[in-house]
């Protein structure tokens, strides 16, 4: 009997032994699984830095230094403003910080008219002319980063203005076929060229990796900030909480986002004459003046008595 007592509480310890090591090491294993998941959808797998070639290893480095300098400067300097991120994102820049661009703008007002100055030297003569250039160039250093940027960002939120009215006819022609709006979105993002279609492929994949539907399309439109993405973030994420039918909704939308894109092209339009000024006072019209009066003024100079 004692025995038989004593097989069975080695059975139980045994048992117990295994379900307390099974409880330490299958969170483990899950959450393992779970990064792999999230490696599989697109995300760098980490890497030592003697693995990495010398040109990331310079590129790292160089990023690094760039922001430690874009924090010091922001922090000693709050009167030389930076960029925003939402300037970046609308640049399609999403890994770069604003510190990173800030120390960019810095370096290079500094590096640029440094450079400079020395080939001056080595050229033995420094000039009113190049010191100039040398200023000139410590300006454009700092200010062509954000000004590179900000154009981007302006044609790229252009572009997809532009490219939005064609979207919902897809969304349109899907959803009346009898999809959903996440499965629609997903289908046409695949299939979608340019800004638009890279917004698109960044918001299903934030889905995929556990975000709402909701919480995607404001993160699309907080990236794209402009007026016809945030009323299509509105009426999609309305009706996704809703739960009705979009496809009327996004029809008047399609024809509104047209609209909108006539009006925009002819204000543009209307705008063509007031930019025209400055061109045709101050480069057209001397030339012009120079072609029609000289051959008179040649003339008249040569005609007249004591010339």
């Amino acid at each position: 009997m004692t025995l038989i007592l004593f097989a069975i509480g080695v059975v139980f310890v045994g048992v117990s032994a295994r379900l307390v090591a099974r409880a330490a090491v299958v969170p483990r294993l899950h959450l393992k699984a779970h990064l792999r998941e999230i490696q599989d959808y697109g995300f760098e797998s980490p890497v030592t830095e003697t693995d990495l070639p010398a040109a990331e290893r310079f590129k790292r480095a160089f990023r690094s230094t760039s922001e430690r300098t874009g924090k010091f400067m922001m922090q000693r300097f709050p009167s030389f403003k930076p960029l925003k991120a939402g300037e970046l994102a609308a640049a399609g820049f999403y890994e770069v910080t604003p510190e990173a661009v800030h120390g960019y703008r810095v370096l290079g007002g500094v590096s640029l008219p440094l450079l400079i100055l020395l080939m001056l030297l080595a050229g033995g003569k420094v000039s009113g002319l190049g010191i100039l250039l040398v200023l000139g160039s410590g300006a454009a250093g700092c200010v062509l980063p954000s000004f590179v940027i900000r154009k981007r960002g302006t044609s790229r939120l252009n572009e997809v203005d532009r490219q939005l009215p064609d979207l919902i006819d897809l969304l349109i022609a899907t959803i009346e076929a009898g999809m959903g709006f996440t499965a629609s979105l997903g289908l046409i993002a695949e299939r979608f060229d340019g800004p638009l279609g890279d917004e698109l492929r960044l918001t299903m994949k934030q889905q995929t990796l556990g975000m709402s539907t909701q919480q995607a399309l404001d993160d699309l439109g907080e990236r794209a900030d402009t007026q016809s993405v945030r009323a299509f973030v509105r009426t999609a994420g309305r009706g996704e909480s809703l739960g009705v039918s979009i496809g009327p909704v996004l029809r008047e939308l399609s024809s509104d986002q047209r609209r909108r894109r006539r009006l925009t092209a002819r204000e543009k339009m209307q705008k063509a004459p007031v930019k025209m000024i400055f061109p045709l006072m101050f480069l057209i019209m001397p030339a012009l003046m120079i072609v029609l009066m000289f051959p008179a003024a040649w003339s008249l100079a040569h005609d007249l008595p004591g010339f």
